[in-house]
C-alpha cells in the first residue's frame, strides 16, 4: 500500500480533526477519501 502525506495548512481545523475522530488519524482520512470518492465530489480550484 502506498503511503502519502497529509498537509494541512489551517493549524484550527487541523485541532478540530484531531478531536472529534474515533481511530487512528490514517483510517479517519481514509474513510473521508472513501466517502468523498463515492459521492463522486471534486474539488477544483
Amino acid at each position: 500500500m502506498k503511503k502519502y502525506l497529509l498537509l494541512v495548512e489551517d493549524e484550527k481545523n487541523w485541532e478540530k480533526f484531531k478531536e472529534v475522530i474515533d481511530k487512528d488519524i490514517n483510517s479517519e482520512i481514509i474513510e473521508l477519501i472513501r466517502k468523498r470518492v463515492e459521492r463522486g465530489v471534486k474539488n477544483d480550484k
